[in-house]
């Protein structure tokens, strides 16, 4: 399945921009922008939901079932290289000194 979808693509970045801003401001001065990052987190978790729903019901019209092992096998796939590379990047940020972990 590789259709994808430009428009949700441009609304999930703009999701992820507003939780970095939201990040990014000081909340002391900004109280109404630092608002942003729940809705951005909120949009980014409706389109997800939205993807999730159109791929299962793809896969269900053309086998007319759906896999849950499947469906968590792609996931796992899809979420955990970046996640292991994340941990990865901490981690040698962390012997390097270059962060601490409290």
């Amino acid at each position: 399945m590789t259709d994808r979808i430009p428009t949700l693509d441009g609304l999930r970045a703009v999701a992820i921009l507003l939780v970095l801003i939201s990040h990014a401001i000081d909340r002391t001065q900004h109280t109404g922008l630092a608002e942003l990052g729940h809705a951005g987190v909120a949009i980014f978790f409706a389109l997800s939901g939205y993807l999730i729903t159109t791929r299962l019901l793809i896969e269900y019209r053309a086998t007319g079932a759906i896999s849950l092992r499947n469906f968590y096998v792609r996931r796992a796939f899809r979420i955990l290289p970046p996640a292991m590379l994340y941990l990865a990047i901490l981690w040698l940020l962390t012997l390097t000194g270059l962060i601490v972990c409290t």
